[in-house]
């Protein structure tokens, strides 16, 4: 299986987001109640993020996830921000290599100075080979909402 990467034009957003529904509510159970299904839909349709879909182009373009991104201003320089990522479980492998290079070249394109995200602690070795750093580890505490 090879699986590509896709920034869906604004017009196509609202009818891919049925497709993506899952992805997105598996984004919303990560942030624990810092944003929502709908929060993530929003980002998209205000062009506040930028939408990209993993897909597979030799089966009818299937859909196996999505990317949420973002060109975040900084008082000095802007950085391409990863703000939301999800797929099928073990796909990261077919889309790692593209996902990467079209991400390097949208973000030297729009302008930017790198890329930066938050993830997990299994993404590291992933990232390492491509250049990445560890510069913040973000340790949680949550605490229980009582009713």
């Amino acid at each position: 299986m090879k699986l590509d990467i896709s920034l869906v034009p604004y017009g196509q957003i609202s009818y891919l987001v049925p497709s993506l529904i899952k992805y997105f509510q598996e984004s919303e159970g990560w942030t624990k109640g810092r944003a929502s299904v709908d929060d993530i839909v929003r980002f998209a349709l205000t062009g506040q993020m930028q939408l990209w879909v993993v897909f597979d182009p030799e089966d009818n373009d299937t859909i196996h996830g999505y990317v949420m991104t973002e060109i975040k201003q900084y008082p000095k320089s802007k950085m391409f921000v990863i703000q939301y990522c999800a797929m099928n479980p073990n796909h990261m492998q077919y889309v790692e290599e593209i996902m990467h290079d079209t991400a390097d070249r949208f973000a030297r394109d729009a302008g930017c100075a790198g890329i930066e995200f938050y993830g997990r602690p299994g993404w590291e070795p992933h990232v390492k080979k491509r250049g990445y750093t560890v510069k913040t580890v973000v340790f949680e505490k949550h605490f229980e909402v009582k009713s």
